[in-house]
Formats: C-alpha cells, sequence, structure tokens
C-alpha cells in the first residue's frame, strides 16, 4: 500500500486476523477504527515531503493530542496504533489460568 492510497474515503487494514479501516476525516487526517468502528488513534500528515522524498506522517493514540510516533511508513504507523490500544485490553486477552 503506499501513500496514495490513504486519499480514498476509506482504506481496509487487514491486521492481527482482523480488518481495521483507516478513514479520511480532512486533508492530512485519518482515523484509525477497529471492526467495530471504535477508534483506536488518529494519523496525520506532518510533512509533505521528508528526507527521503515521501511524505512523512505521525500516530496520534487515544488521549494524546501529540504524535508518539513519526515516519514515512503510515502502514507501521497504523500497526503501532492498533498493537497499543489491542495490547492496552486486558479483557480481551483472558485470564484462563486462574490460580
Amino acid at each position: 500500500m503506499s501513500a496514495s492510497e490513504l486519499e480514498m474515503s476509506s482504506v481496509r487494514y487487514p491486521y492481527r486476523e482482523r480488518i481495521f479501516h483507516v478513514e479520511k476525516k480532512a486533508p492530512g487526517q485519518w482515523v484509525v477504527l477497529d471492526e467495530s468502528h471504535a477508534e483506536l488513534g488518529r494519523l496525520v500528515r506532518v510533512s509533505a515531503e521528508g528526507e527521503e522524498h515521501e511524505p512523512v506522517f505521525g500516530a496520534i493514540p487515544l488521549g494524546y493530542t501529540e504524535t508518539l510516533h513519526e515516519g514515512s511508513d503510515w502502514k507501521f504507523l497504523v500497526a503501532a496504533l492498533i498493537n497499543e490500544a489491542l495490547d492496552e485490553e486486558p479483557e480481551a486477552t483472558g485470564n484462563l489460568g486462574g490460580s
């Protein structure tokens, strides 16, 4: 997937055996949603062209106002947002071991 795919209104993003969505909200601004369309974080364009002549994006997790991660690989940044959100769901992992 290239950066130009983000210009579509919505991009399906298969990851961790689930389907997520990256939806464009405004020029240079996207929201990352899970399959129930709950927001996991935001992706923003920080710069139209970075050192490698590629756009630079930033990932903003829920509850934050500034980017925590930045780079030209938007797929990596979306994966980071998903990982942070899923890894913070203790009820989703379940505790089957008991004591």
